[in-house]
């Protein structure tokens, strides 16, 4: 009998401490329901103030007056939605003719001789071999100075009379190139141009004379290179061919003017200068800047009942460039759904600064992004590889704990039913 007894005691106190510890355990996840915010910064996602190198800027800005502009300070971000005045210094640009870089393809035609007759290509070192007559360098040289420079070598090697020589010089097809870009662009490094299509590469396709590579220009390699950050000087663009340094200005591709386009050739490099300001003139798709973008969505909201609709994991390869962060949360499905449950949802936008390089977090409350969709402090643009992410609401937060609870509670009361016979 006291064994029963004792038995008896030690289920109910088993009972007892299980329902404690549910019970605890319900009090914490009541306690998690509102959750620690992310460290949130302050003003402007990419503050021009952040931005700033000390440099004050001559002549307007966007109807600012310079006064306005003290050293290192840019205009507020509402207000910067303009291209930057040319920085002082002399533009130079080199000649737009086409010139010859390493595995082009040329034609030469000798006239009643066919054996020196026929299409060459430039070799790895830059060369070209030609019959019974020296090595030439082609690269960098023109349509014109190569014919000089084949006639030269058959001449001295006695091959034909100075007198009587004719030949003709025809480009075939224009290769791929690498050039070096650096600066305020969003992928620096070494990157190639003017890529060939393989229905560029059938004797066909080689059989004619001429060639436009519209791929080998300034504006292709820019965008070889991610494109243009918000924060460039496109009045200050260099170009170095060798020895030789070039000053271009491109602000045109923004504003409706010229630009300073020319043909590149293998090992170019360019330069593109930072400005003191971030502009959001320049966020937006152009010829030098990324016509779309890749971001990273996570959407653990009630209303997406699927991995699949709410993009957990995957990101998007169809957000323009100039997108804004309510923007992205709409494609997120982020936004609408219940008033009453979705109204007070949060957002929260990682981002890396592309001039700083400091990986930094926004959250804002959706329906403040709505409100103030206009206000760069509130609803910033989106950079490259961005990160999106929602908060579920605290009404569906509470809701669930207290789902939660109720489930705790429930196998707590289960328990206690079926050890009561025993007791």
């Amino acid at each position: 009998m006291a064994k029963a007894s004792t038995s008896g005691l030690i289920a109910r106190n088993r009972s007892r401490t299980a329902f404690v510890v549910q019970l605890a355990a319900c009090i914490f996840l009541s306690g998690c329901a509102a959750g620690n915010n992310p460290e949130n910064v302050d003003g402007p996602l990419f503050s021009p103030e952040k931005a700033s190198s000390g440099i004050e800027y001559a002549g307007q800005v966007g109807g600012i007056s310079p006064n306005d502009l003290e050293p290192g300070i840019c205009p507020a971000a509402s207000d910067a939605n303009f291209v930057a005045p040319a920085t002082p210094g002399k533009h130079n640009v080199p000649d737009s003719r086409m010139r010859y870089s390493r595995g082009d393809r040329f034609n030469i035609t000798v006239p009643g001789v066919e054996g020196f007759s026929g299409d060459y290509m430039i070799n790895a070192d830059g060369r070209v071999i030609l019959p019974f007559a020296d090595e030439i360098m082609a690269v960098g040289l023109t349509n014109a100075e190569l014919s000089k420079r084949i006639e030269d070598a058959f001449i001295r090697a006695g091959i034909f009379n100075a007198n009587g020589l004719r030949i003709a010089v025809r480009p075939v097809q224009y290769a791929p190139i690498n050039i070096f870009v650096t600066g305020a662009v969003f992928q620096p490094g070494r990157t190639t141009i003017n890529n060939i299509k393989d229905s560029d590469k059938t004797d066909k396709a080689l059989t004619k004379f001429g060639d436009t590579p519209l791929e080998r220009y300034i504006a292709s390699g820019l965008r070889a290179a991610g494109g243009v950050r918000p924060d460039a000087d496109l009045s200050n663009i260099t170009l170095i061919r060798g020895n030789n340094r070039y000053r271009l200005d491109w602000r045109g591709a923004f504003i409706g003017g010229n630009v300073d386009d020319v043909p590149l050739i293998d090992n170019d490099k360019i330069i593109v200068a930072e400005s003191a300001c971030f502009q959001t003139g320049l966020i937006r798709p152009s010829q030098i800047t990324p016509p779309g973008i890749r971001i990273f969505i996570s959407n653990l909201t009630v209303p997406a009942t699927s991995n699949s609709s709410s993009s957990i994991g995957q990101y998007s390869n169809s957000i323009p460039y100039g997108t804004r962060f309510l923007q992205a949360l709409v494609s997120a499905n982020c936004v609408g759904g219940i008033m009453t449950t979705n109204a007070q949802r949060q957002a929260v936008l990682i981002s890396r600064n592309p001039k700083t390089l400091r990986t930094e977090v926004v959250q804002r409350s959706i329906e403040e992004l709505v409100r103030s969709a206009d206000r760069d402090a509130v609803n910033p643009h989106l950079m490259p590889d961005d990160a999106v992410a929602c908060y579920d609401s605290t009404v569906t937060e509470t809701r669930d704990v207290m789902a939660t609870l109720q489930q705790f509670l429930n196998g707590a009361l289960a328990q206690r039913a079926i050890i009561a016979p025993w007791r």
